[in-house]
């Protein structure tokens, strides 16, 4: 009996850790694409142009 719930949480446990990994993985992406956007975005400009304002 103990051991079957030792089985269950521990399951749960690798379960919840893998959830997390992927929610890092994703996250990472995300804020790696924000931050492509952003540079692209942001890309320097000619002297004349930063002047303008």
């Amino acid at each position: 009996m103990i051991s079957e719930w030792m089985k269950v949480m521990l399951e749960e446990i690798s379960r919840k850790k893998a959830q997390a990994e992927q929610a890092r993985a994703e996250e990472q992406a995300r804020a790696e694409e924000q931050r492509r956007h952003e540079e692209s975005i942001a890309a320097p400009r000619s002297g004349t142009d930063r002047a303008r304002g």
